[in-house]
């Protein structure tokens, strides 16, 4: 089956191995091109050869949050979708920074882990 939206590439960046892998394996087999990133080290890496439509990240990392790597994404892509993965959603700071995401960047959505690979593929074509 052909992927027929706008969304083609695809950058995961997550700081569990396994939900990277499940991510990946999953969006391949609805055609998606998948790119992999555990940190924002790595996704600078890999915005040098690969211009994802979208960005699907955890918000919680070590060494760098989604919200801040998405920051710096936007700054030569404002257009990006973003789907941001969180067990983390009732923060007061994680809703602060949503916040301002969403009255600067509507193209964005919030999924709560564990989430549902078809309401995620769902919510992708939703976007495109």
């Amino acid at each position: 089956m052909e992927n027929e939206n706008s969304i083609k590439q695809v950058l995961v960046i997550d700081d569990e191995y396994a939900i990277r892998v499940l991510l990946k394996n999953f969006l391949e087999t609805h055609n998606y091109e998948v790119e992999l990133a555990d940190c924002g080290k790595k996704v600078d890496t890999i915005l040098e050869t690969f211009q994802p439509e979208l960005v699907i990240t955890d918000i919680m990392m070590p060494e760098e949050n989604g919200l801040s790597i998405v920051s710096r994404i936007r700054k030569t892509n404002p257009s990006i979708k973003v789907i941001y993965l969180s067990a983390w959603i009732d923060e007061a700071e994680t809703e602060k920074r949503l916040q301002e995401e969403l009255n600067n960047y509507p193209l964005y959505i919030l999924m709560q882990k564990p989430f549902d690979l078809n309401t995620l593929l769902t919510t992708i074509q939703e976007l495109a």
